[in-house]
């Protein structure tokens, strides 16, 4: 079989209602396989286009995000031997072309072994595209894909991207801006924390995305992926219908997991409430819990920092900006200042 588009989505459904149609539209995909990763009102058949390419799964038992996990289990049953990569919010425009000469020169042979590279190209561009990707099949199992390790937002594609780059020795093509469109969000919706664009949600989703893409960033150099890493294993309850093997999804050592633990607690927090780690350590660790199943306990006096405390905090930075732009502002450009009594 040719190309298959996978997308995996958790609670995403106003977005892949609006996608689907669109990928549906695109004529050079063979499949395009769903995944239902536990969202918590379950996708159904009759609300996706009647595209007989489309296939639908889903997996149960899931209580948080994992792409790498995610991911894993829908690129593992895909039967393309290209595969484009899509999230939820995001689908090919009519410029989209996965023939065209520019993929075509970047799997050309370099060397003087004749046999052709395997194509592997990642999107380019603002609001998520740099997600996307389109890859032979052969080639993203021979890196191992993602690395499960990694849990939360961020650096996911990095790894992986460094992983083909030792494996190919060349850097991944380019899709062009054009050719893949995105539903704009917020860095707290990507954080399963609501769909709020400025404010407090949004510090919120920030921090935690800082706090998961510096610990993945730990993590990937503690423990290197590949493809004989041991991955998730999950069983077919009914038809289209899987759960994870108990004990079978891989997991740090036990100090690397602690020393990810500390990291995130104290980047999401610093991050968040604007408190230097010098003073986190000290405080009460019950203040400042690490997160649990994912999720930051944000309490009352959290809040009440954040929109008190922590604005203050901000007053200095904001006078210094304003001095230095009051300077700026009042210098003449073309002249210089010279010591007294030169001329």
């Amino acid at each position: 079989m040719g190309l298959s588009i996978v997308t995996v989505c958790m609670n995403r459904r106003d977005h892949l209602l609006a996608t689907a149609p669109r990928v549906a539209a695109w004529p050079h995909h063979q499949e395009h396989l769903i995944v239902d990763w536990s969202s918590g009102e379950p996708l159904r058949r009759e609300e996706l286009p009647a595209d007989p390419r489309l296939r639908l799964l889903r997996v149960e038992g899931e209580t948080r995000w994992s792409l790498c996990r995610a991911y894993n289990f829908a690129f593992a049953r895909a039967r393309g031997e290209r595969l484009l990569k899509l999230d939820a919010d995001a689908w090919p425009t009519p410029l989209f072309d996965p023939e065209a000469p520019s993929l075509k020169a970047s799997s050309e042979p370099c060397g003087p072994d004749p046999t052709p590279a395997p194509l592997c190209a990642f999107g380019s561009g603002p609001e998520g595209r740099k997600g996307q990707f389109l890859i032979d099949h052969a080639l993203l199992e021979a890196v191992g894909g993602f690395n499960e390790l990694l849990v939360g937002y961020g650096f996911d594609d990095k790894d992986l991207l460094a992983r083909l780059l030792h494996w190919g020795g060349r850097p991944a093509a380019a899709l062009p801006e054009a050719w893949l469109g995105v539903i704009p969000h917020s860095d707290a919706e990507r954080a399963e924390l609501g769909t709020g664009r400025g404010g407090l949600a949004a510090s919120q989703g920030l921090a935690a995305m800082r706090a998961t893409r510096l610990a993945n960033r730990l993590v990937a150099a503690h423990c290197p992926w590949g493809p004989h890493s041991p991955r998730s294993r999950y069983r077919e309850e009914r038809p289209g219908v899987w759960r994870l093997v108990a004990g079978s999804q891989p997991e740090p050592p036990p100090a690397v997991a602690a020393e990810l633990d500390h990291v995130r607690r104290m980047t999401f927090w610093g991050h968040f409430l604007a408190i230097p780690e010098v003073f986190l350590e000290v405080l009460p660790f019950s203040l400042f819990p690490p997160a649990r199943r994912g999720r930051w306990q944000v309490r009352w006096w959290h809040r009440l920092w954040w929109h008190t405390g922590r604005r203050l905090l901000a007053v200095p930075v904001a006078l210094l900006v304003a001095g230095r732009q009051g300077l700026v502002a009042g210098g003449r450009p073309g002249r210089e200042l010279r010591p007294s009594g030169q001329r």
